[in-house]
């Protein structure tokens, strides 16, 4: 598994996952730069972090600014690794209790409203049985032209949610609760990708949460 370790990217050491038995553990999929691992760990030094992002540039700034010294600001309870939802390490089976997904944008965002079985499976394959995953998600056709390859979607809305829920619940995730956040609250989560499309319009922010259920079922 590559990871990112200050400025270089290297090999996780083989025993890196039995170090961290027992903690709750925190994915952030499709990091981006990597500021919400990066803001939550400082705060919350009881659970352990991880970022995964494709771009190691991308995570580099907030990765290194992990790798100092506590007194400097370093956190050591984040990883940041290099990998695409496509194509996830099998290191990361089963290992998180809590998969977060900020404001995704690319392939990524159109993976999860427009349920593609490789973003899907992915996804579902970080979560532990009966852990959780949340979602927070910004797309508006007619301001995000370039959001993503390929034809423009429908303007996601709750009716829009509810239609995922069976292409989630055939990945064995159940979606539980879907949530309009004020533009006060979308701001204050730390993601500075979230932050430039808010600045840049206003829009709609749906915070999506459910659970791992099950496995995936065969058809997926």
């Amino acid at each position: 598994m590559r990871i990112l370790n200050g400025t270089k990217v290297t090999e996780a050491s083989p025993g890196w996952r039995d170090a961290i038995a027992g903690e709750r553990v925190v994915v952030d999929l499709g990091a981006g730069d990597s500021r919400w691992v990066y803001e939550s760990a400082r705060v919350d030094a009881a659970s352990f972090y991880i970022a995964i992002d494709p771009d190691a540039e991308a995570l580099a700034e907030y990765a290194f600014k992990a790798s100092r010294k506590p007194a400097r600001g370093g956190v050591n309870n984040a990883r940041f690794v290099v990998a695409s939802v496509e194509q996830l390490p099998p290191e990361l089976a089963s290992i998180a209790d809590v998969v977060r997904v900020n404001f995704p944008w690319g392939s990524l965002l159109r993976g999860l409203i427009e349920p593609q079985p490789s973003v899907m499976a992915g996804l579902a394959s970080l979560v532990k049985r009966d852990g959780r995953f949340e979602i927070v998600v910004a797309y508006m056709p007619e301001y995000d032209p370039n959001a993503f390859a390929g034809e423009a979607l429908p303007a996601l809305d709750e009716a829009g949610i509810e239609a995922l829920k069976p292409a989630y619940a055939a990945a064995g995730l159940q979606i539980q609760e879907t949530q309009r956040l004020t533009q006060d609250d979308a701001l204050a989560i730390a993601s500075t990708w979230g932050r430039r499309l808010l600045h840049t319009r206003p829009r709609p922010v749906f915070f999506i949460r459910g659970t791992r259920v099950g496995s995936p079922r065969v058809n997926l």
